[in-house]
């Protein structure tokens, strides 16, 4: 008897728990579970695993609910995540189309200064090595631009245009060492040419020993080239050196316009006369 109830014990247990939970079912069915001593027992140690079940149920409920309301937190997030970079993309843009806006109507007002037929360009290209200097505008020949005209903007001389295109035109820039421009010192009205140097930046040229030339002197075009309007910024004395020997002083200057962080122009036409007051 002993053996068959260890070598059945298993399936035995199986059955006496499966019949303990009919009977239990039963009883409560018939509302007898509470006037029984066993269904008291069974009461009393079914309770703690009723509050376990029960907790972990409300546990399972309020996992649901808190991992619902994260991804639903998620999913704003995201979408709020792409608004805020639409709304950047559109403050860039609209930045962009200020900035634009500002400097074209600088050179619109800039314009009104100018000879008639002055002629607005983009700035497409660079080129600035140490043996030519030069930029690429987006004005040809079909658009009026002809070789040896003067490129300027309203802060001053950019340079002049020694190659055409029907679309494009080359500009010599006036830091190049083979450029030349006329210029007049504002304060003293000291001739002289400013150009590019290999060794030495953009100089004042030609200016003798015993011109009055000091730091801070602004250079303005003498329109005396024919090329460019008398009066136009050309840039201001940083360096003058005096030396013992030879003629002319050694004049460093400082470009008015700094050609990488310009974009527009405005090319003029080198026959047309002075600019206007």
């Amino acid at each position: 008897m002993f053996a068959f109830l260890r070598k059945n014990q298993v399936p035995l247990s199986a059955c006496f728990c499966l019949l303990l939970s009919i009977y239990i079912l039963m009883a409560a069915a018939r509302g007898q579970l509470k006037n029984e001593p066993l269904g008291a027992l069974l009461m009393w140690i079914m309770r703690p695993l009723q509050i376990a079940s029960q907790g972990a149920v409300n546990w399972i409920i309020d996992f649901r609910e808190n991992y619902d309301t994260l991804v639903g937190f998620k999913i704003e997030n995201e979408r709020l995540r792409k608004r805020i970079q639409n709304l950047e993309v559109e403050r860039q843009k609209y930045l962009e189309a200020d900035a634009t806006n500002r400097q074209l109507k600088q050179l619109l007002d800039f314009r009104s200064h100018l000879p008639a037929g002055a002629i607005t360009a983009s700035i497409i290209a660079n080129s600035a090595t140490s043996w030519f200097k030069s930029c690429q505008i987006d004005k040809g020949s079909v658009d009026g631009v002809r070789k040896g005209m003067a490129v300027v903007t309203p802060l001053g001389v950019v340079g002049q245009v020694v190659a055409v295109t029907p679309r494009t035109a080359k500009v010599l820039l006036l830091t190049d060492q083979n450029s030349g421009i006329d210029v007049l010192v504002q304060r003293t009205r000291s001739r002289g040419i400013v150009s590019g140097s290999l060794e030495s930046g953009t100089v004042l040229k030609y200016v003798k020993r015993s011109e009055d030339i000091q730091q801070g002197d602004r250079l303005i075009t003498s329109g005396m080239d024919g090329v460019f309007p008398k009066g136009m910024m050309v840039g201001t004395v940083i360096k003058v050196l005096k030396q013992h020997i030879g003629l002319f002083q050694f004049i460093e200057v400082l470009p008015a316009v700094q050609t990488p962080l310009t974009e527009n122009v405005l090319v003029v036409s080198a026959d047309s006369g002075a600019a206007k007051d």
